[in-house]
């Protein structure tokens, strides 16, 4: 009876051993391909195995996670490509203009030749400033956040706007956010710097309640976004005024950083219909 055991026992465990063998096969063939996919293919996929089995559920959820980390490989690789182009030019600008004035520092025209360089390098400034912003909400840092009263944030900015465009808000009072002051006055700022570089003569600033949430439409007499560009303003680096040279139609970056800001405190950012020109419309959930 020992020996029968014995030997039943033996037999069992191989069986179990070459079941598990089996088992096992396909997840290690997975291993294998998965350790062969490197950064110069990042196109290749594991082959899923037919069926419903644990092996086919395992490679249909690695190749979703090869996915996602394609697109941020490739959005990070056009967006270096983009940066480095916007900064190229302004920086092959002030070094010309550097250049002539050491070559000729009695002409007359130094002055000018200087403001030029002051303004492309302010231009710079501007870039690498929203360039850090959006690396640093992007990387998945959460601001510091307080009560805001976004009404009050709306006036104060709009009060302070010095630009020869008109600029009428109309703020409801009692609209507080749990926001990072610093960061929602960044975004108003943008949304208003892009508002009057579009407008004819006005720019309308309204802050509401709806529900839950406060509204700011920031509004502007000029041309107006095409429906079909409505998402692509809120991209890095698009300017859908080709007729404006660069320095006069901002970094690019402005709408993008205010659509980020928006999301990373709960809220979005969209084009709308305006009656005029353009129309965005912000949306914050009210502070409990």
């Amino acid at each position: 009876m020992a020996a029968l055991g014995a030997v039943a026992v033996a037999v069992a465990g191989l069986g179990a051993w070459a079941a598990a063998g089996r088992a096992l096969r396909p997840v290690e063939r997975l291993d294998a391909e998965l350790a062969e996919i490197t950064a110069a293919d990042p196109a290749r996929r594991l082959a899923v195995p037919d069926g419903r089995t644990g092996a086919g559920r395992l490679a249909r959820r690695v190749n979703g996670v090869l996915d996602r980390l394609e697109r941020a490989t490739l959005h990070r690789r056009r967006f270096i490509a983009d940066a480095s182009h916007e900064l190229r030019t302004p920086l092959a600008g002030l070094r010309t203009q550097i250049e002539l004035a050491l070559a000729d520092p009695e002409d007359p025209e130094l002055v000018d030749t200087l403001r030029r360089s002051l303004r492309d390098s302010e231009r710079l400034h501007r870039i690498v400033d929203d360039l850090l912003a959006l690396a640093r909400l992007e990387s998945g840092t959460m601001p510091d956040r307080e009560p805001v009263d976004l009404a009050a944030l709306v006036e104060a900015e709009a009060a302070r706007r010095t630009a020869p465009v008109r600029v009428h808000a109309k703020a409801e009072p009692g609209l507080t956010v749990h926001a990072d002051r610093f960061e929602v006055t960044r975004l108003l700022l943008n949304l208003l710097d892009n508002a009057e570089r579009h407008a004819d003569g006005l720019v309308e600033v309204e802050a509401r309640q709806e529900g839950d949430s406060a509204i700011v439409e920031v509004r502007d007499d000029g041309p107006g976004i095409p429906h079909a560009d409505r998402d692509r303003v809120f991209e890095r680096f698009t300017r859908l005024d080709t007729a404006r040279s660069r320095s006069e139609g901002g970094s690019g970056l402005g709408l993008a950083l205010a659509r980020q800001i928006a999301a990373v405190h709960g809220g979005t950012l969209r084009a709308a219909d305006g009656a005029l020109g353009a129309r965005l419309v912000l949306r914050l959930p009210l502070a409990d």
